[in-house]
């Protein structure tokens, strides 16, 4: 039977998967693969969620000492754990997900703001998701030794980005104030 995981508890098992580690060398590893871009995940968080893993026999942990270091917990994928991150990546890869987006939010609980506040917050939520299409064009252009998948997932990225680009122009022509 297939466990229901997280998508922090995927990626946590996906990075133990490819080299046992540290709760550090994890947040290293998310911060290298720039993965905060779209996956919310803290220090504190990859901590607790390690330990659910192990709860569930996900992964197990060694206490380990190198040289002057103080002891650490280094983390391994179990056998059930590499059968839980099969059938969650299959899963994953082939259904569809459902977007919990705060632009969605914002937009359901903006009565009490005026159409004026309304267009001024969509205009500059407007200017970042431009920067941040620049931003990600960049990376995708100038690393020539992205891996396939980081490609994929930038491209991806941009696209949403220029999706939501397109709601935001169409909202606020909608609202049609200029301040």
């Amino acid at each position: 039977m297939e466990q229901l995981l997280s998508n922090i508890e995927v990626i946590l098992l996906h990075i133990v998967n490819e080299k046992p580690s540290y709760a550090y060398e994890i947040d290293k590893a998310i911060e290298l693969r720039e993965m905060k871009r779209w996956v919310r995940i803290g220090v504190a968080s990859i901590y607790r969620v390690l330990i659910k893993l192990e709860e569930k026999g996900l992964v197990c942990s060694k206490n380990e000492k190198e040289g002057k270091m103080p002891e650490r917990k280094r983390y391994y994928i179990t056998d059930s754990g590499r059968a839980a991150l099969v059938e969650v990546s299959k899963r994953l890869l082939s259904n569809l997900e459902w977007y919990y987006l705060d632009l969605n939010v914002g937009l359901e609980a903006c009565n009490l703001l005026s159409p004026g506040e309304i267009n001024s917050c969509l205009k500059k939520r407007l200017a970042k998701v431009r920067a941040n299409i620049q931003g990600m064009k960049e990376i995708y252009t100038s690393e020539e030794d992205l891996k396939n998948k980081k490609r994929i997932i930038i491209k991806n990225l941009i696209y949403l980005r220029g999706a939501e680009e397109k709601i935001l122009q169409d909202v606020i022509r909608k609202i049609g104030i200029d301040e």
